[in-house]
């Protein structure tokens, strides 16, 4: 009877030691080393800076996986290639994502873990402003390849797009040289790059916003642990405040 209960005893821990408790993030094996592709320039949510990935988005999402039990492998590429990675199941996970039904149904969609505010950018004596996509119609409207700026933007297909620019930074130029109408783009983001380029002064925002974007993490469908670990990392880092920390940080 006594081997018995021993024997029971060191099941018990054995399987205590495998099941995740309710409302922790599962650790995953020693030394578990995660794929993360991102894209490159976006600042100031990623970008590379003296072959270092920085940026809040970046921060957030290694303490998400730091929370999950791993250790992220950042792939920062522009965002084309970060499509391809993660449709080519290269990498375990890619950021940042705006919400589209076609991803929800291809990947597993972890968020919003952030929410941006998406504009258009003009010249100084630009267009004056716009109450309905229609207006813009007469304009020509840079875009960044690949990007997904919502349904009805991408779907209006009486808009006149400029798709030749591959980052955010291109944009910009194409918008000083005035080969495009206006942009559009994370406000945040086009403000800190049109400082950097130096036509801060040159350009300004349409005052009514086009929308509020909420950002995502997709995971391959064929890593559903790595998805739900994620989730329950980013539920906790929401509710105890972490992420709303690391953003003050960055304001």
């Amino acid at each position: 009877m006594h081997l018995l209960t021993t024997a029971l005893f060191a099941l018990h821990v054995l399987l205590a030691g495998l099941w995740p408790w309710p409302g922790h993030a599962q650790s995953g094996p020693v030394g578990e080393t995660w794929s993360i592709a991102s894209d490159s320039v976006f600042p100031p949510y990623s970008w590379l800076e003296a072959g270092k990935l920085s940026g809040m988005d970046v921060e957030i999402v290694a303490a998400l996986v730091r929370r999950a039990g791993a250790e992220p492998r950042f792939e920062p590429a522009p965002w084309n290639r970060v499509q391809q990675l993660l449709e080519q199941g290269r990498v375990d996970a890619a950021f940042q994502f705006v919400g589209r039904p076609d991803r929800f149904e291809k990947y597993h969609m972890i968020g919003p873990f952030r929410f941006g505010e998406t504009v258009f950018a003009v010249p100084l004596d630009g267009i004056s402003d716009w109450d309905r996509l229609e207006d813009l119609q007469p304009f020509s409207i840079g875009v960044v390849q690949g990007y997904t700026y919502g349904q009805a933007f991408d779907q209006a297909g009486f808009l006149r797009k400029e798709n030749t620019a591959g980052d955010n930074r291109l944009l910009l130029r194409m918008l000083a040289a005035r080969r495009v109408d206006a942009i559009i783009g994370d406000r945040v983001t086009l403000a800190y790059l049109a400082q950097q380029e130096g036509v801060r002064d040159s350009i300004r925002f349409l005052a009514k916003p086009f929308d509020r974007v909420a950002r995502y993490i997709a995971v391959p469908r064929d890593r559903p642990g790595i998805a739900e670990r994620l989730r329950v990392a980013l539920a906790q880092m929401q509710a105890d405040g972490s992420i709303g920390a690391i953003m003050r940080q960055w304001e």
